[in-house]
């Protein structure tokens, strides 16, 4: 992969991809970093083209900032882009806690042991947070489904992603069913629809893909010319309709917790066996841990400090999500390629760890300049203007 990176210096990298724009502090410049992990991604992207045969609709920097560009966000320091998740100081480290459902601001007392009074809720996680241990602070998040990071910079994985090979694929399949929502999911599934599969998108009854109530221009760009179809999975008859959808199709792309199936009695590399497809599990870790796009990042090592002191920087806009969901894409895709059915496991927080590939995304030697309105970086005798975050086309 490394065979795609282009010799320039990581912060000209970082400057074009439109990405520099996203982090650092909300008031005050960009802030200068490596874009190393945004042209390694850009190897995945590679990859998916080739295999279908065609240019995708945007290199990695497209997929990485089109929410930002479609919404107008920008970089807000120790807050993420969307504003859902922040960073907070515990006795022994940093968190990145994501409160982006009702639910999980419901479940602030009972994890930091709170009184439930009308304060702030950030206010209350941070003092909540400020004598506790990462450790415990973790395991009670899990227990109650809290989506929350360490702010680390863990070793990557030898492969963004496991697949279990269970044997022959079923011929003549033209089918992706996309169980999964929100972000990464459905950007696996809506590319596998460059490859002539008809996509259908299954939802639970009164609950919709939580992505329908943020940008209807996002929510489109990953969802448009995919089927619909209702499915209750906690039922008996949703659970046939679903095994027998699953007999038609090649790819089943699914972004819930094992726990949630293996409550429905459904295991999805026995799934896979038998229906002869390809099953792909995204989750946040790779476990029964919660984790969006932000959090998820963070705990990959996809951060930056803050050179006065601070609590730490995010970086991009949940860029996990769209790391996690081309990694996904590539590995059904090969899978596909190669007439293999099985079970891909993708943990979005190691996928981003992969990608990042031990860059702590420092960027010596590196100058930003203000010419006129925008902002330039000059490094090793070149220069690059830093660009905006930009959709895919």
């Amino acid at each position: 992969m490394d065979s795609t990176l282009s010799g320039r210096h990581p912060a000209l990298v970082w400057a074009e991809s439109g990405l520099m724009g996203l982090s650092g502090p909300e008031h005050g410049p960009p802030t200068v970093a490596s874009g190393r992990w945004v042209e390694r991604l850009d190897g995945v992207v590679s990859d998916i083209a080739g295999l279908c045969g065609q240019p995708l609709r945007s290199g990695a920097a497209g997929f990485l900032g089109e929410r930002a560009a479609l919404v107008g966000r920008g970089r807000r320091g120790s807050v993420s882009v969307g504003g859902a998740c922040h960073m907070v100081a515990a006795a022994d480290g940093v968190l990145a806690v994501s409160l982006a459902r009702t639910s999980d601001t419901e479940a602030v007392p009972a994890w930091l042991e709170l009184d439930g009074s009308d304060h702030d809720i950030w206010e209350a996680v941070a003092a909540g947070v400020r004598e506790r241990p990462v450790a415990d602070l973790l395991e009670r998040a899990e227990w109650l489904g809290l989506a929350v990071g360490e702010v680390v910079r863990p070793p990557p994985p030898e492969e963004p992603c496991r697949f279990a090979d269970v044997g022959l694929a079923g011929p003549d399949r033209k089918q992706v069913l996309d169980v999964s929502s929100l972000w990464a999911g459905p950007l696996c599934a809506s590319l596998l629809g460059v490859f002539e599969f008809e996509v259908v998108k299954v939802e639970a009854p009164g609950r919709p893909d939580g992505a329908r109530y943020g940008s209807p221009a996002f929510y489109e760009r990953l969802n448009q010319g995919k089927q619909e179809t209702v499915i209750d999975l906690g039922s008996d008859d949703g659970r046939r309709r679903f095994q027998d959808l699953c007999r038609e199709s090649a790819v089943v792309v699914d972004g819930l917790r094992p726990r949630v199936w293996a409550n429905w009695g459904i295991h999805p590399l026995e799934v896979a066996e038998s229906a002869g497809l390809v099953w792909v599990s995204i989750s946040g870790h790779g476990d029964n841990r919660a984790g969006f796009g932000d959090d998820a990042a963070v705990s990959g090592g996809l951060w930056l400090p803050d050179p006065s002191g601070g609590l730490p920087w995010f970086v991009g806009d949940a860029a996990a999500d769209p790391v996690a969901g081309l990694v996904a894409c590539r590995a059904a895709a090969e899978a596909i390629s190669e007439g293999r059915a099985g079970l891909v496991e993708v943990a979005m927080s190691q996928a981003v760890s992969w990608v990042r590939a031990d860059d702590d995304l420092s960027a010596p030697d590196a100058e930003l300049v203000r010419r006129g309105d925008n902002w330039v970086v000059h490094a090793d005798g070149d220069e690059q203007e830093v660009l905006a975050p930009r959709g895919a086309a």
